[in-house]
């Protein structure tokens, strides 16, 4: 039996991740009944958008049975202390945090609700609501195992990967995401910081690099790692491993280094 046909979805948080999955539902064919913000006009901004109801928190807790906060970590708790004072049995209290995990609710039981944390495993950029992308995104859950299989149903009909998660586990998870998100801009800044001191790309830099970063991606997605792997590391060239350390600025040479390092571990697998 489907339920998830029976699922109404309130999102309270009217910022990119909830304007971002709001509309992806919304194209999918779910039932989202709207938002609730402490900023008013966030909210209708964030329903005009999804084409949805602008709500206040009582009258968004009581219409939805999938309750999403999509606010910022820090005021999650602060959230689920504010919707406790409202009737919740039966309710799945949703928040979208890849680093806190379902503990967070605490006295959800005594409320006869369900507590999860469900993280999307991408970046939202922007509020225009736009869902490209979204059907390759994959999702990790974690809390109260009496609606994992509603969930599992929920995401098999959005075409969306699921992957159930211990909570003990979300630290090391959520260090994963920033590494291969956040910690890859910082290296691309800082690529695009040195090409920018031969004086030759104006303000080109990222553009002239962003083709070569594609096709690594798309070496890394059709090989896998030890195969799309190349450069002075992989070749043993040591001279350019030194000419690099000559000229590199000393306050990044142990990031060069420890990065150079791992790559080693790569081309030792890879010959």
């Amino acid at each position: 039996m489907d339920l998830t046909n029976h699922i109404i979805h309130g999102f309270i948080g009217a910022g990119k991740v909830g304007i971002g999955l709001g509309a992806y539902f919304q194209s999918k064919g779910l039932n989202v009944v709207g938002y609730s913000s402490r900023n008013p006009e966030s909210a209708r901004k964030a329903a005009a958008i999804t084409s949805t109801g602008c709500l206040t928190l009582k009258e968004l807790v009581g219409q939805s049975n999938l309750i999403w906060i999509t606010t910022p970590d820090d005021q999650i708790e602060k959230v689920w202390e504010e919707i406790s004072r409202y009737e919740l049995e039966g309710k799945l209290i949703c928040h979208t945090s890849g680093a806190k995990d379902s503990s967070v609710f605490s006295g959800s039981a005594a409320k006869d609700a369900f507590g999860y944390s469900v993280h999307p495993m991408r970046a939202f950029a922007d509020k225009t609501g736009r869902v490209s992308g979204l059907d390759r995104t994959c999702f990790t859950l974690e809390g109260d195992p009496t609606y994992f299989q509603l969930f599992q149903q929920l995401f098999s009909k959005l075409g969306n990967k699921l992957f159930i998660i211990d909570r003990h586990h979300k630290p090391m998870y959520h260090l994963a995401n920033v590494m291969a998100t956040n910690l890859v801009l910082a290296l691309l800044n800082l690529g695009t910081e040195y090409l920018s001191k031969c004086g030759l790309f104006g303000d080109e830099t990222l553009e002239a690099l962003l083709p070569m970063v594609e096709n690594n991606l798309n070496n890394l997605k059709n090989f896998g790692f030890i195969n799309a792997l190349t450069g002075p590391v992989e070749r043993n060239d040591l001279g350019t491993v030194m000419k690099h350390l000559q000229v590199i600025d000393p306050n990044d040479a142990d990031l060069y280094k420890v990065l150079s390092k791992k790559l080693l571990e790569l081309a030792i697998k890879k010959h």
